[in-house]
């Protein structure tokens, strides 16, 4: 970690937990180096700052172009490695700079959803996960994340706040190579998005 990160990752961590209660497992599945997408369910704008201190390395996310309207939080976010990304169309400058950064073996946060989650519902997934995970061949974390939605709540330890992370999903499990259709990105997706169902499952059970 470069240094005005780690400094950032460990106030944030401490904060987190002491003061919300933040609960982190499955932290030994995600590589410690080496290319690597962590896919994550989306329910708040708090969710990059949570899952990002939770994962035990570095990370990059893509971010929505309208969140960099703002000069001084956009600064700040790209200080803190945000991709702007245009979601309005296919927007291929954000796609190669998170294959390239993946192939420098750099680790990317992702929302596979597209969107936040207003309900809590898990939403169908976009094939764009795919599509980088294959161009590069990273593996994929799941992740599931709690409680962003209502930090009041966890405040007074009435929700919880936990993130938790499974098994990889290996992109050449999916087909050889960098190429392939629209079909083989969405299976990858939804293969990643289902242990993301199978984590908030056992969330849910430990409630």
């Amino acid at each position: 970690m470069r240094f005005h990160y780690r400094v950032s990752w460990i106030l944030l961590n401490a904060v987190e937990r002491a003061v919300f209660g933040l609960k982190v497992t499955g932290k030994e599945l995600v590589p410690r180096s080496g290319a690597v997408i962590i896919a994550s369910n989306h329910l708040s704008y708090s969710d990059p700052p949570v899952v990002g201190s939770a994962v035990p390395r570095e990370v990059y996310f893509l971010a929505k172009e309208e969140l960099f309207g703002n000069p001084a939080f956009g600064w700040l976010i790209r200080n803190y490695n945000a991709i702007a990304l245009r979601r309005a169309v296919g927007d291929i400058g954000a796609v190669k700079r998170a294959v390239e950064l993946l192939k420098q073996g750099k680790a990317i946060l992702m929302f596979p959803e597209g969107t936040r989650s207003l309900g809590g519902r898990l939403l169908r997934p976009k094939a764009g996960l795919g599509l980088i995970a294959c161009m590069a061949g990273a593996a994929v974390v799941p992740a599931y994340v709690t409680g962003t939605n209502k930090l009041g709540r966890v405040l007074l330890r009435r929700a919880k706040l936990a993130v938790s992370f499974g098994e990889p999903v290996e992109a050449a499990e999916f087909g050889d190579g960098a190429g392939g259709s629209h079909e083989r990105y969405q299976k990858l997706t939804d293969e990643v998005m289902r242990r993301i169902e199978d984590l908030a499952q056992k969330a849910g059970a430990a409630s």
